[in-house]
């Protein structure tokens, strides 16, 4: 009997995870949407989830892939971006904030999922960080420091999922064509920008398995 292959998106409702969204949609994904506070299996099952608890991201990736059979793929595109600060001038808070974010739900989703794959000895991971993981940026030490943390957690967990044929991966986009970013820098040139559609395909490749060649790796785009 043919298997709809299953991928869990999260931030599902954002710029760029709903273009990821719509990309496996029309791949022929089942795609579990974490929104918020929640995630939507198609139209059967619903239910609580917040990615900042460990326990809760564990059981509800547990549930999906109950239901569909097996969990294919997971895009992790939830972070946040705050900078303008010079180093002497950020406080504790700041780094917790953009940590707990950035760092700690990328920790909790991997820590969910790959469980869930290594059992099955399959399946593949894609996780959004930022060029800002590669090197120090003025103004930007706890957002950079955030990036360059929850890469580390990345490569690590790629190198500890090799042996059980399981691909991690991650892709280091610069400025997306984003209204939030247009809003916010009205006078920069876009030239450069990233279209949400051309990341979204990059994601989506790497969990495809057109890509199992690629492993543990930082895409820089």
């Amino acid at each position: 009997m043919h298997r709809t292959p299953l991928a869990i998106v999260t931030g599902a409702s954002g710029n760029l995870g709903s273009a990821v969204v719509s990309r496996l949609t029309a791949s022929g994904y089942r795609v579990a949407r974490v929104e918020r506070n929640v995630m939507h299996l198609a139209e059967e099952y619903d239910c609580e989830i917040d990615l900042s608890d460990r326990g809760s991201v564990t059981r509800a990736f547990a549930e999906a892939a109950r239901r569909a059979g097996k969990l294919d793929a997971v895009v992790h595109t939830v972070g946040t971006f705050r900078g303008g600060q010079a180093v002497i001038e950020t406080d504790a808070a700041e780094y917790a904030s953009l940590f707990q974010t950035n760092v700690m739900t990328t920790v909790n989703v991997l820590q969910a999922a790959l469980p869930i794959m290594h059992g099955q000895r399959d399946g593949s991971i894609a996780v959004v960080s930022a060029r800002d993981a590669l090197s120090g940026v003025k103004g930007h030490s706890a957002y950079a420091a955030s990036k360059a943390a929850q890469l580390r957690v990345i490569e690590s967990a790629a190198a500890e999922a090799r042996s059980f044929g399981v691909r991690v991966n991650a892709v280091l986009p610069g400025t997306m064509d984003t209204p939030q970013n247009r809003a916010a820098m009205p006078d920069a040139d876009r030239s450069s920008w990233l279209q949400l559609r051309d990341v979204a395909e990059v994601l989506c490749y790497l969990v495809s398995p057109a890509a199992v060649a690629i492993q543990g790796q930082a895409l820089t785009l």
